[in-house]
């Protein structure tokens, strides 16, 4: 598991960009795996460090409560990502989307997890924390995985 207090520690008031599945952790209750994300979560809010993730997460993490019907869901995603302020939404422009697509041709990610990270990078984050490994090493940004 990713040691969050070391990494809180060094990145300290830096910038860091979440993936789609650090919410879900936090708003399913994942065993193993929300702890730490809030832990995360919880940094954005008292300001230690600045936390983003892009438009598409909340696009992402509104399908299954709207597929349910369920309001309060929705309202909880909401609060979360819109309404809270501890994190920042980015939105995706073209040159974000030009930077996904080199991301897929040279390692083959998939589309979203190549926008997440060309996002991440274009909005100055040091470091891209999802649970993902196939994210490549690169030099301007670190990808981490909250598995460790």
């Amino acid at each position: 598991m990713l040691d969050i207090p070391g990494l809180l520690a060094r990145l300290e008031g830096g910038r860091v960009y979440f993936d789609t599945n650090v919410f879900i952790y936090v708003l399913n209750d994942t065993p193993g795996f929300a702890a730490p994300s809030l832990m995360l979560l919880q940094a954005c809010a008292e300001r230690r460090i600045v936390g983003l993730t892009g438009d598409v997460t909340l696009a992402e993490l509104l399908v299954k409560p709207l597929q349910a019907n369920d309001a309060a869901a929705v309202a909880a995603v909401k609060e979360l990502l819109v309404h809270d302020g501890a994190i920042t939404l980015v939105g995706h422009d073209r040159a974000a989307f030009e930077r996904a697509a080199q991301h897929r041709a040279r390692h083959g990610l998939k589309m979203v997890d190549a926008l997440q990270l060309a996002t991440a990078q274009l909005a100055g984050a040091r470091c891209l924390i999802s649970n993902d490994r196939q994210f490549p090493p690169l030099p301007d940004i670190e990808c981490l995985s909250l598995a460790g």
